[in-house]
């Protein structure tokens, strides 16, 4: 028999399969948040003033955009312990998918931060706002909706990206499906399983994603601290004379 439908049922609830989701969701979930964090900074990094820090940021994001995730993650779990560095699989998962995410997540927030049109950020200045508030109320905010959309692609690409880490035996949704494999020999059912799996996540994380961007598109203009600052200004302050 070449297709077996009860083989395909049966695993597809599988407690196994189901535990070894939730691994992947958690994972991917750790990784992007940590990506994310690290992009932040390395998007302040390439607009930086001083030259050596961009040269510096920049050469980060060239090498972990313009490599394999995968040869990233034998790097790190095979390559460290002659260094006498040994991770654990979880930790050199984590660590490889946060870094290399974070190097898509750095021009994603740098290309963000770039379309606000910079007399904004000179009216913030002009008025009183130090660096910190005006990234705070004024290019946060609007960074924020341009940033929402590409996040979600990225976010939808770490989940898939978590099952490199099976090739180091950590046991995430496709190392758990090779396991089975290798019990039933069965790989068409079983892969389908997780070919399913992996779309099922990636669907709803697309339900999420556009209710927030909905709420996104919804909430009141961006810049609001300025706006709020501007009300609250004296007129000669705004450009308008007390009648």
């Amino acid at each position: 028999m070449i297709w077996s439908g009860e083989v395909f049922w049966t695993y597809l609830t599988d407690p196994r399969i189901v535990a070894a989701a939730g691994v992947t969701i958690l994972v991917a979930t750790a990784a992007q948040a940590a990506a994310t964090v690290i992009g932040f900074g390395l998007a302040l990094g390439l607009r930086s003033g001083v030259a050596a820090v961009r040269w510096a940021v920049g050469a980060y994001v060239w090498l972990f955009r313009g490599t394999p995730p995968l040869v990233q993650l034998l790097l790190v779990y095979f390559g460290l312990p002659q260094f006498g560095l040994r991770l654990t699989v979880l930790q050199a998962g984590l660590l490889c998918l946060s870094l290399y995410g974070a190097a898509y997540m750095a021009e994603i927030v740098r290309a963000a931060l770039a379309a606000i049109d910079r007399g904004q950020v000179e009216a913030a200045r002009s008025m009183g706002f130090s660096r910190t508030e005006t990234m705070r109320s004024i290019l946060l905010p609007q960074a924020l909706r341009l940033v929402l959309p590409p996040f979600g692609n990225e976010f939808a690409s770490m989940m898939r990206t978590t099952s490199l880490l099976s090739v180091i035996s950590f046991e995430e949704l496709l190392r758990a499906t090779n396991m089975i494999i290798n019990q039933t020999f069965r790989p068409l059912e079983l892969y389908a399983v997780a070919a399913l799996w992996y779309l099922a996540m990636a669907t709803v994380w697309m339900a999420v994603q556009a209710v927030l961007e909905r709420r996104a598109a919804l909430d009141p203009p961006p810049g609001g601290g300025l706006a709020r600052f501007l009300r609250r200004s004296p007129p000669s302050l705004t450009g308008q004379g007390s009648s």
